[in-house]
């Protein structure tokens, strides 16, 4: 490729992981092996890494954005690939990921695959789901093609610096998460992005429904900060009463305290949630290294629901709405 690439690793309290991307990303072509690789390492102790361009941040708990925001300064390339520190990139990843901006030069941004392997049946579970970065939810929905795509994560991302120049860069007010998500969208609003199938890197699984839940208070508390500073007050309250489980769970007992014989209905209420996500994700049933993991998925879903209203209270709990 003519323009000049360079790789983008962030990491924090993960030195393991950091080491071990790295290897992976530099075993899995041509194209990694040469390229430049940029490393922001949030610690209180920074250690270079032979063979890349290493930056130490002290541990001010700026967030991600800020992070990542540093790497891009740091970075030389044209086009700034990312993957996650907890990712392994397979074989011919970095070619893949930037094959559509060969093929076409207005192409802005490029998500690939973020798949798992070698884990349990949450963590597959996890994946059909589509967590994180879409999952196999849309490897699924992309059969085999480059779609177009308005949804990029960092654990499997390209971009043109000069997209993310123009959207602002990352945004560092989402201090808790998202950042990646808001910057996807920006970048979405300036021209075309897509999803490719052939770049595809594995990502460490949680495998434990305690885990997945604490997981999903961080997002559900980031949703809420991303939003409300995305929105006015009026409609940033709109979308809480819209979408908040609480809410919806309030109804049903102010329901069941006017007309008591509803609460006979709850199991017949979780049966059908039951077989409602079955049937809603069924396409896990296609694929043998997560069909078993198919019955679960309604476990895993309301644990995560459940996680991510815990951490939309903890954010308006510790945040005065606008």
């Amino acid at each position: 490729m003519s323009e000049r690439v360079s790789i983008i690793i962030c990491s924090k309290d993960r030195r393991q992981d950091l080491e071990r991307a790295v290897v992976t990303v530099r075993k899995s072509g041509p194209t990694c092996a040469a390229a430049e690789i940029v490393v922001v390492e949030e610690t209180d102790r920074p250690e270079p890494i032979s063979g890349v361009r290493y930056l130490g941040i002290p541990r001010h708990h700026r967030g991600f954005g800020y992070a990542r925001n540093k790497a891009v300064q740091a970075a030389t390339g044209t086009i700034l690939l990312f993957i996650d520190d907890d990712c392994e990139a397979k074989e011919g990843w970095g070619e893949a990921l930037l094959a559509p901006f060969e093929e076409n030069p207005q192409m802005l941004g490029v998500a690939g695959v973020v798949a798992v392997h070698e884990c349990g049946l949450i963590g597959y579970a996890e994946n059909i789901l589509g967590f994180p970065g879409g999952g196999l939810r849309y490897a699924h929905h992309a059969q085999g093609h480059t779609v177009p795509t308005q949804h990029l994560s960092t654990c499997n991302c390209a971009y043109r610096r000069d997209a993310l120049q123009l959207a602002g860069g990352f945004p560092e007010e989402a201090r808790a998460g998202s950042e990646d998500a808001l910057i996807a969208e920006r970048v979405a609003q300036l021209g075309l992005c897509c999803y490719t199938p052939h770049a595809v890197v594995y990502h460490r699984t949680r495998d434990r429904l305690s885990t997945v839940a604490r997981w999903f208070m961080r997002r559900g508390y980031s949703e809420m900060a991303s939003i409300q500073h995305r929105v006015g007050k009026s409609p940033f309250l709109a979308y809480v009463i819209r979408s908040s489980w609480t809410l919806r769970i309030a109804v049903v007992l102010v329901i069941a305290a006017w007309f008591p014989p509803v609460v006979a209905l709850v199991p017949l209420g979780f049966t059908l949630y039951y077989l409602a996500m079955l049937w809603r994700y069924r396409f896990a049933r296609a694929y043998p290294s997560h069909r078993a993991a198919w019955w679960v998925v309604p476990f895993v879903k309301l644990t995560m629901d459940v996680g991510n209203e815990l951490g939309r209270w903890k954010y308006a709990m510790a945040r005065p709405v606008l």
